[in-house]
């Protein structure tokens, strides 16, 4: 019988924990698509398409987009400031 040493073992629980944390098999079964869109970036990322300015306008429209997503939040959690949470008085009381 062939014996292991103590590095390949532990290399091998290593990289049975690390397949099961990202369960790359799993994940592409639920979502295809999505990984299909992950393989594209981080090839487009590996082949030097970080710095170029497809990357900034990238970049540019998806900050556009995220801070008009969050800007009626945003309002909400700045006017609760401003009116030192004036509006949830009554709830306060209530209890």
């Amino acid at each position: 019988m062939k014996s292991k040493t103590r590095a390949t073992i532990v290399g091998e629980d290593a990289g049975h924990a690390l397949r099961e944390t990202f369960d790359i098999q799993g994940r592409l079964r639920r979502n295809p698509y999505g990984m299909v869109a992950g393989a594209v970036g981080i090839g487009f990322a590996l082949g030097g398409g970080l710095f170029t300015r497809l990357m900034a306008g990238i970049v540019r429209t998806g900050l556009q987009i995220g801070l008009m997503a969050a800007l009626p939040v945003l309002e909400k959690q700045i006017a609760k400031v401003i009116t030192g949470s004036k509006l949830d008085t009554k709830r306060e009381n209530d209890k």
